[in-house]
């Protein structure tokens, strides 16, 4: 997501992003807002951006891993179950239905 020629946020879409669930693709990661464009609804904007490549590409899912809770519930994405990143640590694991 650019503001002229500077960024303001981004995100991926990945095939896989959690070595515990080599089963689940596509993954939506590296969501981030640089922090002076943060509180203007872009985080939003690139999950529903994530979400809609994602349904062109004929998936019918989408999942994401996180270490922070109440954050993706508001954009309807429902907490799946735990799972391990690459380095051991337990992480969340978030699926979103495209419909």
């Amino acid at each position: 997501m650019l503001d002229g020629e500077r960024v303001a946020g981004c995100c991926a879409l990945l095939t896989n992003d959690l070595i515990s669930r080599q089963d689940l693709w596509p993954w939506l990661a590296c969501l981030y807002v640089e922090p002076d464009y943060r509180g203007r609804a872009l985080g939003a904007t690139l999950l529903e951006h994530g979400a809609r490549e994602a349904k062109r590409m004929g998936y019918g899912a989408l999942y994401l891993t996180t270490d922070h809770d109440g954050y993706y519930e508001k954009y309807g994405w429902s907490r799946m179950e735990d799972g391990y990143n690459l380095f051991g640590e337990r992480s969340r694991i978030y699926w979103l239905e495209l419909n």
